[in-house]
């Protein structure tokens, strides 16, 4: 299920930054950062804490959601890296 969350997210954040940015070129060499700044909105608005989903509760709730966006927004670029390799896209 904990895997399922994150697989979730990693997608949907792709999802976003492609359909939404893709295809404009001037934005293309800050595709990473709008990556993690569509991460942070994702992990707050859903209140998803990869760090609680894998190692029990941890104290701080802002790091925890913040540190969890770094995560998806670097697994999603991962993903779009995976996609353009194998499926030839762009």
């Amino acid at each position: 299920m904990n895997w399922l969350v994150v697989l979730i997210l990693t997608v949907l954040n792709e999802a976003i930054i492609e359909y939404l940015l893709g295809s404009v070129k001037v934005l293309k060499p800050y595709i990473p950062l709008l990556s993690l700044a569509t991460a942070i909105l994702l992990t707050f608005g859903f209140g998803v804490s990869l760090f609680s989903l894998f190692l029990g509760e941890i104290r701080s709730p802002f790091w925890e959601f913040l540190l969890s966006a770094f995560i998806i927004a670097r697994l999603s670029n991962y993903l779009n890296d995976l996609v353009q390799k194998f499926l030839g896209s762009k």
